[in-house]
């Protein structure tokens, strides 16, 4: 067994038994304990806390002082805490008591634009606790919802967070397996959800975001530019009294003209736009220790 495998298994069982012990606590109890390990996340993670610093700089430099860009920094740690505590917690919730938890707000759009017959694709930021996205669509939309994810290095670790994922009947689509299984799944009428806020790993864009730019995910414009599918932007933002509103925004009017390429950046960049806005409105729950602004474009 090499060093490595021995880390793997550390990681899991690590996992597996923080989970049974956040199972048996209170909601309250477990979003504390998400504060406090969000706090010492913020102290010992100095490479992520560099990053979410220097992200937050470029955007609200103009907004905030350098004490207050920290303080956000901190809360925004407490978020991930929270959203990480909340996620080990998933097996204790079902289909009957997930709605103690979260709420709709849209569902009407979702449900008008499955009526065309040519399923829909969700465009998914990492916000608030992005992962509880997949119980509440489960939940409401049982057998009909695809999320596309990256699987881990760590294969017992992944199958077991997969398996929290997929826990109220959602189906978790391997990266490589994206193309096939989403074309079949939009054919069907299903339900094909993209997290599309981080860098690509390869194909991208490159739009601007908050006015610097960023190599973006091209993958669900260009599924619904392809398909005619309607494209939905939905984002979970967490409450103060510690539940999820999902909201669910309309359709995106796509522009369409005969410059494909020129259409896929332009419908990326506004969706990218709508996220922006959330971000705006509530700065400390998006995942900023994402190196978002890596990449740069070689030419002008």
């Amino acid at each position: 067994m090499t060093w490595r495998d021995i880390k793997h298994q550390l990681v899991f069982y690590s996992f597996s038994f923080l989970s049974y012990l956040l199972q048996r606590v209170s909601g309250s109890t477990a979003r504390n304990l998400g504060n406090q390990l969000g706090t010492v996340a913020y102290h010992l993670l100095k490479r992520r806390r560099r990053i979410t610093l220097q992200n937050m700089t470029a955007v609200f430099s103009n907004q905030y002082s350098k004490a207050e860009i920290d303080r956000l920094c901190q809360h925004n740690f407490r978020e991930i805490g929270k959203t990480t505590v909340e996620f080990l917690r998933f097996p204790i919730f079902s289909r009957a008591n997930i709605w103690q938890q979260v709420e709709f707000h849209g569902e009407d759009h979702l449900l008008q634009a499955l009526k065309q017959q040519k399923g829909v694709i969700l465009f998914l930021p990492h916000f608030g606790n992005w992962e509880i996205l997949s119980l509440a669509y489960g939940a409401r939309f049982p057998d009909q919802v695809k999320a596309v994810a990256f699987r881990f290095k760590n294969r017992r670790l992944n199958d077991l967070v997969w398996t929290y994922r997929e826990r109220l009947s959602v189906e978790i689509i391997p990266q490589r397996q994206a193309i096939r299984k989403t074309l079949r799944a939009l054919k069907n009428n299903g339900i094909v959800g993209f997290f599309a806020d981080q860098n690509a790993a390869n194909a991208g864009v490159f739009v601007n975001f908050f006015n610097r730019p960023v190599y973006a995910v091209r993958g669900p414009v260009t599924l619904a530019l392809r398909t005619g599918a309607p494209i939905l932007f939905s984002i979970a933002i967490r409450q103060p009294n510690g539940r999820h509103l999902i909201e669910i925004r309309e359709p995106a009017c796509l522009r369409i003209t005969d410059d494909y390429d020129s259409d896929v950046q332009y419908n990326t960049q506004k969706m990218l736009e709508i996220l922006e806005t959330y971000i705006g409105r509530y700065p400390e729950q998006w995942l900023w220790m994402h190196n978002r602004w890596k990449f740069r474009p070689t030419h002008n």
